[in-house]
């Protein structure tokens, strides 16, 4: 085991090795063909279709909830880390900047997450004032300390989207907005994310994930010989870590 300060090991780290080493922000372009997700608890599978799920009842009106297909592209496209494309569920735990209920609603009501593995991140945006910045997930896997960020595109929502909705959320809308954004922002939004394929409009990426247990795990690094490696530091106390374990792929 080989301890280190923290700040000489970022430093050291990320400047003597830029040389030999290109740390890998490994970002996977995606494409969604179909509406179909499997998520898997246990034994048991469940296909999950968006045209099923994407539903919500608002003052007495059902409506397509825009923010439920976000959760669901968001899932379907981590799918792709997964053999067979199929989602453990109980070994996920998910972190989400997305503040309406729409995750609640999709992962927890609707698919099955515990309450508890479901988490807004720190600093989260009040609901009211959301814009695309705050379309991101994370999700990590218990059993290894994976983690994958997934954002979305501004190209999934129509230009002045997040303006018109914070102006309604917050009472400022006139009826005249209210109107646009009911009759021509929120359909075209509707439209971009039932539109397929959905080729490039939500990125997933490896992070940096300093774990509840004390773990830092990097999850790629690239040799300039091509060979990549996964790392995991161990904190030790005292702004102390250790190298726990080096794995190649």
């Amino acid at each position: 085991m080989i301890w280190v300060n923290f700040k000489k090991l970022l430093v050291l780290f990320l400047v003597l090795m830029a040389s030999v080493l290109t740390i890998g922000s490994l970002s996977y372009a995606n494409t969604i063909i179909n509406n179909q997700v499997i998520v898997r608890s246990g034994e048991t599978s469940t296909t999950y279709d968006l045209d099923k799920v994407k539903w919500e009842r608002e003052n007495g009106e059902i409506k397509v909830c825009i923010c439920r297909m976000l959760c669901f592209r968001a899932l379907q496209t981590l799918a792709s880390r997964f053999p067979d494309r199929i989602i453990p569920r109980d070994d996920l735990k998910i972190i989400t900047g997305w503040t309406t209920d729409g995750p609640e609603e999709q992962f927890v009501k609707e698919m099955g997450w515990p309450s508890e593995d479901l988490l807004v991140k720190t600093g989260a945006t009040d609901p009211k004032y959301l814009t695309i910045k705050d379309a991101v997930f994370y999700f990590i896997r218990k059993s290894t300390g994976e983690a994958w960020e997934i954002t979305a595109d501004k190209s999934i929502y129509p230009k002045e989207f997040f303006t018109y909705r914070t102006l309604i959320k917050t009472g400022e809308a006139g009826a005249e907005q209210k109107s646009f954004f009911k009759n021509a922002l929120r359909p075209q939004a509707v439209a971009d994310l039932e539109l397929l394929p959905i080729i490039d409009k939500f990125d997933l990426t490896p992070v940096l994930l300093y774990q509840e247990d004390g773990v830092i795990h990097i999850p790629i690094i690239i040799t300039s010989s091509g060979i990549s490696y996964t790392l995991e530091l161990e904190y030790g106390g005292s702004n102390i870590f250790m190298l726990n374990t080096i794995t190649e792929h």
